[in-house]
């Protein structure tokens, strides 16, 4: 997630640069909260009164995502290339995977960067991750040996994930700049899988150059910028928005000009970085988190085919302003929720969850989490009554560095929030309700 500023540029928190940009919400939101418990050097989350923030593991590298298999074990990335797997609140000490020297993490947000389990995990041990490939030697930037994105399945068997299992479903997505690189992956209620890839920063073509000059997320040839979509084998699912005459597949690179990947499911997105599925809605519901440029992050809500407007637009607005803003113009599509970087010193919106029905009560029933790496806290996003949401403060004190994922799984025989944190050597933490 990069950042405007020192913060926007620089390496945030040991080398993890989440392209995320900041999240102020757009109205500052507000809670009652009480003070969390603190252990020594290790800060836990102001939360609210009812509610515990716990560490469960520390000392992970850099932990950027997380899963839940069927039997409570839950899978962490990490960005090196590893997955870590805690059982019984216990941090094994072998990771399940290791294919670090596969892995291009070495510059800013490349890296092993996103898991999903197949829907018959329990049966068929599938897994699927998002890492940048090392297709060169050395992991270059901005030249033509720069490694690649690329979505994996591999095979889960008891706590070892078998490296020689890879198939790659998805290839050649070129990590040129180092940064947007994005990597979310997650299964709808539709049974397909769907990825998230930033646009890279930079113009890979050479055509139009960095950040808001940066038009392929405007070019539906390339998979930069977009939200895929694709079948657990890897095929085009039907109901893919651009299928037919004058389309083609791109899981092995771009195509000509002109043309439209059958894999694109939504367009126009700078880094959406996080996406969550709502485990309420009987039909697929996908909130994606998309990181901002300079002057808004957003949350949108996913319209198959739509074009959310990156490079000319920036969340509700157009790109770089707070006053040029409203309708968007014909075939773009606005958020439902976004927020400038004004308030709250929040710059870097990641992690998203909703709540499953029936945990937490009625507070929190429709609600969506969603978190901010620069200013370290989580918020919570309910609708407003009138077609639009608010957010409110849930979580806060996290520091610089998370949460960076969030996930809801089993925890001492409750559903419990688990986030992760790349401060304090790499954390995952729980967030129970007493």
């Amino acid at each position: 997630m990069r950042a405007k500023s020192a913060r926007r540029y620089g390496v945030l928190a040991g080398g993890l640069v989440l392209s995320v940009a900041s999240f102020a919400a757009a109205s500052a939101p507000t809670s009652a909260v009480a003070a969390g418990a603190r252990g020594p050097g290790h800060p836990l989350a102001v939360v609210p009164a009812g509610f515990t923030d716990t560490i469960v593991a520390a000392k992970i590298h850099k932990p950027v995502a997380l899963a839940a298999t069927p039997d409570g074990r839950i899978l962490v990335v990490d960005q090196s290339g590893k997955i870590r797997v805690i059982e019984n609140d216990v941090l094994l000490a072998t990771p399940a995977l290791d294919i670090s020297a596969q892995v291009c993490s070495n510059f800013s947000e490349r890296g092993m960067l996103g898991i999903a389990l197949d829907p018959d995990f329990a049966v068929n041990g599938f897994l699927y991750l998002y890492y940048t490939f090392r297709k060169f030697p050395v992991c270059d930037r901005d030249t033509v040996d720069v490694p690649v994105n690329r979505v994996s399945r591999f095979k889960m068997v008891g706590n070892t994930i078998r490296p020689r299992s890879e198939k790659v479903l998805v290839d050649e997505m070129i990590s040129y700049h180092g940064i947007h690189n994005a990597g979310m992956l997650g299964f709808g209620h539709d049974g397909m899988l769907y990825a998230s890839v930033g646009d890279g920063g930079c113009d890979y073509e050479g055509a139009h150059g960095c950040d808001s000059q940066n038009t392929i997320a405007q070019r539906t040839n390339s998979l930069q910028g977009k939200v895929l979509r694709i079948t657990p084998n890897g095929g085009i699912p039907r109901g893919n928005p651009f299928t037919g005459p004058g389309t083609a597949r791109c899981n092995h690179g771009a195509i000509a000009a002109g043309m439209q990947c059958q894999e694109i499911y939504l367009f126009g997105l700078r880094n959406p970085f996080r996406f969550a599925f709502d485990p309420n809605s009987v039909k697929t519901r996908l909130f994606v988190d998309d990181v901002g440029q300079g002057t808004w992050e957003e949350i949108d809500q996913a319209v198959k085919g739509a074009n959310y407007g990156w490079n000319t637009r920036e969340g509700p607005c157009a790109t770089g302003s707070v006053v040029d803003c409203g309708t968007p113009p014909p075939g773009f599509t606005n958020p439902i929720f976004a927020y400038t970087h004004a308030a709250a010193g929040c710059e870097a919106i990641t992690g998203a969850a909703f709540v499953p029905a029936g945990v937490w009560g009625a507070p929190y029933a429709g609600g969506y989490f969603f978190g901010d790496f620069v200013c370290g806290q989580i918020f919570l996003l309910l609708p407003d009554g009138s077609g639009g949401y608010t957010s409110t403060t849930f979580a806060s004190g996290i520091g610089i560095g998370g949460p960076v994922a969030m996930l809801f799984g089993p925890h001492a025989g409750a559903t419990s929030m688990y986030y992760t944190s790349i401060a304090h050597g790499g954390e995952v933490h729980v967030i129970d309700l007493t």
